[in-house]
């Protein structure tokens, strides 16, 4: 079963991405702070999803006024759902939660003709709405679809006599002197008592009519919610480019996706992200890139959207071809291994051992970022190197991001971060000199972060000599650098 925890969903962009959503009544809130992955077992429910989405995204040019006044009745409905479990327990409910499932009402009954003409365009599989009228008018008897609630004088007999009667008191309460007043007011004290008694009984009995409307009450709860859900992510779509993936049994691929959170962030700079792609399979697959090269963006970028597609949303790509996965695990940066009391490294070994046992028990995404980077380069070479084989023979995608030698042989499939590959280092460094800007921005602003399926045996790319010249080290240290890369 996927999930994720809140760090991880910040790390990756996912945070971002729900946070960027405004549902608009409390029904479509939880769908979104209670985030639903689809399990493999679900892929009829999350295929209907998806192409729900698709239909309502490609919809939103020609239904945007349309879901704007959607959204505005949705934003007017209260969660009902705490009354309807109280009067399914037999309480009789009070005034103010008779006020609010009418008013529940009358706004379904506003939202069903916007909702069908919706369908005509969009065919919304799977979302229908209850029938409000016949709960309608247990609540609004008279029919005056009036936005309060107030029990009329003719629910019943006795009510219609006791309220005649107050209102004679309260006439004589008006016009009588001062030495007769505290008898009427007496007077008038019992007949309210006997009113609100009245009253009672007939909410009590408003409560028994309403019994039977509880499920359809609870379904018209339920569809606004997946009909607020469904509209924010079709105007996700529209907002960050989506597609409906292709489902396939194993294989994934992904082609120039892309990152919302970096694409605003980058955007923001006035630089433009770069978009990624990557084909993949089971067995173990190694992006290798010097560091600054892009490669855990690559790692973040293709969590989010498996969690993405599992959620039913739109992929963040160009095309996309996705299987149904028991779990994607990943493992990035440990920011919890001094809470822990282990050593980097160990806390490292910790949370691997703990994620592959889960990856181990069914088709998977694993994904790693520099695992060994909490102890020596030699001896985290080798390790890597051992995992790698490991994943390579598990029925599950690993993807595994190294700046490591030698791992790259060991997996099924090899892609490299293009980085400085096709930059001209003494160009930058003539740029660095007439721009007097940081040399990191004006590298990162070259950087491809794009990757390359590499064929063959390759190494590492050596960015981080080249960076080493574009800054200008002091001539003796690069030319022992330059010395060891020989060697």
């Amino acid at each position: 079963m996927i999930s994720i925890g809140f760090d991880d969903s910040v790390k990756i962009g996912l945070q971002y991405v729900l946070e960027t959503l405004h549902p608009c009544c409390p029904f479509g809130a939880e769908r979104v702070r209670k985030l639903r992955f689809y399990a493999p077992d679900e892929r009829e429910l999350l295929e209907t999803e998806l192409k729900n989405t698709e239909r309502a995204a490609n919809a939103a040019d020609a239904l945007g006024p349309l879901y704007e006044k959607i959204m505005l009745v949705l934003c007017q409905l209260k969660d009902i759902r705490g009354s309807l479990r109280r009067l399914s327990e037999g309480a009789i409910l009070d005034h103010v939660e008779l006020f609010e499932l009418k008013g529940f009402l009358l706004r379904v009954a506003d939202l069903l003709p916007l909702f069908e003409k919706m369908q005509e365009t969009a065919q919304a599989n799977g979302i229908a709405f209850s029938d409000p009228s016949a709960a309608l008018s247990v609540l609004d008897p008279e029919g005056t679809r009036s936005r309060g609630f107030y029990i009329p004088d003719g629910a019943s007999e006795q009510l219609r006599a006791i309220r005649a009667e107050k209102k004679r008191l309260e006439q004589r309460l008006y016009e009588a002197p001062d030495a007769e007043k505290d008898t009427i007011k007496t007077e008038r004290t019992r007949v309210c008592a006997e009113e609100e008694t009245e009253e009672r009984e007939i909410r009590k009995a408003m409560c028994t009519a309403l019994l039977p409307h509880v499920p359809a009450m609870l379904n018209n709860a339920d569809a606004a919610g997946r009909l607020d859900f469904l509209i924010q992510k079709a105007l996700f779509a529209k907002k960050y480019g989506g597609v409906r993936p292709e489902i396939t049994e194993s294989a994934l691929e992904l082609q120039d996706m892309t990152n919302p959170e970096l694409v605003d962030l980058l955007k923001a700079k006035g630089r433009a992200f770069v978009p990624v792609s990557i084909a993949t399979d089971r067995g173990a697959t190694v992006v290798t890139g010097a560091n600054m090269g892009g490669k855990s963006v690559a790692m973040k970028t293709i969590a989010l959207n498996a969690l993405l597609f599992h959620a039913g949303f739109p992929v963040c790509a160009k095309a996309a071809k996705m299987p149904m996965l028991h779990c994607v695990r990943m493992l990035f940066d440990d920011a919890q291994s001094m809470q822990s009391g282990l050593s980097g490294f160990g806390s490292e070994i910790v949370r691997f051992n703990e994620a592959l046992k889960e990856v181990e028990q069914g088709y998977s995404l694993f994904l790693i970022d520099e695992l060994g980077r909490g102890t020596n380069p030699d001896e985290g070479a080798v390790i890597v190197q051992a995992v790698t084989r490991h994943l390579n023979a598990l029925d599950a995608i690993s993807i595994l991001a190294t700046h490591y030698d030698g791992v790259a042989e060991h997996a099924r499939m090899h892609y490299q971060i293009i980085g400085l590959k096709d930059v001209d280092p003494d160009a930058i460094k003539a740029e660095l000199s007439a721009a007097h800007e940081d040399g990191v921005a004006v590298i990162a602003r070259h950087m491809n972060y794009g990757l390359y399926r590499v064929e063959g045996k390759a190494d590492c790319p050596k960015d981080a000599l080249n960076i080493c010249r574009m800054l200008s080290m002091q001539p003796e240290i690069l030319a022992c650098i330059e010395e060891a890369y020989k060697e």
